[in-house]
């Protein structure tokens, strides 16, 4: 719903893929021959095929796309199965495959994927309302209720500490703000066409000093986190002398995608999964968090504490200059602190 121009994202719930959900799930312990080695996988019955393909490349360095794997399946493994649950494809537990590949780091091809073009890419997603498919051993769930995503956010947690630069104050609420196209304009501050604090949404440190007495504030970016504390000390939210704090950030590392149905056809789009900050602060959870990004599909976990606003691409032009978005939203969250429903 619009709140003086804020949106508020409402909780919807997302189109399940065709491969249903296993309640009773089985887990594949399996063995991979590659290079002269002989490599342990176990493998979730709801993890996507993605998963299984991320897992060979981590033990191996070889990409997806140059992974060949004999005596698993029938077919390939192609990038168009990614989205398929790895239980539906009929592979036998503990059974012994091999996979020929050449690692990225003997090859001469770059493979980058610079924030610029993350950043190209900025379609959005709502989740619709979902049916639920009777009987006792399968049933269609949304994205929070995922039990692969459910074990993605344990992988997270475990593997990506959170370093605190200014520690959470109790008492004080959640406040996770998107870097990029939220409060900051991120094409010219990555041409370098604008000096950076002119990328910066109009009225963010005001913004950010009135929510300071009832938030701790988190900056959680798609970036890797040198280029992110690098530039959000160049706009002047990190060692100044604001009347604010940053607690931490968070960048795409913490990050993950998610699998679902959009016009009928599979993709996958990344997540940021509030449950990696409150396994590390219990104090915080859904009661007295909010995520403010410009696009919804990010809490697609978390679609309750989703504050979605406009996105800001204007910097340095008239219409940027007259950005009122931060005083809405500041206005808004602030008169929200009474409501049980944030």
């Amino acid at each position: 719903m619009d709140v003086d121009g804020v949106e508020k994202t409402p909780v919807f719930e997302a189109i399940p893929l065709p491969e249903e959900v296993s309640v009773k799930e089985e887990f594949y312990e399996l063995r991979m021959g590659w290079s002269g080695k002989i490599y342990e996988l176990r493998v979730g019955g709801n993890d996507m095929v993605y998963d299984f393909r991320h897992q060979i490349e981590v033990l191996t360095n070889v990409p997806p796309e140059r992974q060949k794997l004999i005596g698993l399946s029938k077919g390939k493994l192609s990038s168009e199965m990614d989205s398929v649950r790895f239980g539906a494809l009929g592979v036998k537990n503990g059974i012994k495959f091999t996979m020929i590949g050449t690692p990225e780091a003997d090859s001469f091809v770059y493979r980058s994927e610079t924030a610029k073009q993350q950043q190209a890419d900025d379609f959005d997603v709502r989740y619709k309302a979902l049916a639920i498919a009777k009987g006792e051993a399968v049933r269609l769930v949304a994205p929070a209720d995922d039990p692969r995503n459910k074990r993605k956010i344990q992988e997270v947690i475990r593997s990506c500490p959170i370093t605190v630069m200014d520690d959470p104050r109790p008492g004080k609420r959640l406040l996770v703000l998107d870097l990029d196209y939220t409060i900051v304009d991120t094409k010219p501050l990555l041409e370098g066409s604008l000096p950076a604090d002119e990328c910066a949404r109009p009225g963010l440190h005001d913004f950010l000093e009135k929510v300071y007495p009832h938030y701790d504030i988190v900056v959680w970016s798609q970036t890797h986190w040198r280029w992110l504390e690098s530039k959000l000390v160049e706009i002047g939210m990190i060692g100044g002398d604001r009347n604010y704090k940053i607690s931490f950030v968070a960048d795409r590392t913490s990050m993950f995608p998610v699998f679902t149905q959009r016009d009928g056809q599979p993709f996958k789009h990344e997540v940021k999964p509030l449950a990696y900050f409150w396994a590390s602060f219990p104090h915080w959870s859904a009661k007295n968090s909010i995520h403010i990004d410009d696009l919804s599909r990010n809490f697609a976990l978390n679609p309750g504490e989703g504050l979605k606003i406009r996105a800001f691409k204007g910097a340095g032009t008239p219409d940027g200059l007259g950005d009122k978005e931060l005083i809405k939203l500041g206005n808004y969250v602030c008169s929200s602190i009474s409501s049980a429903s944030i």
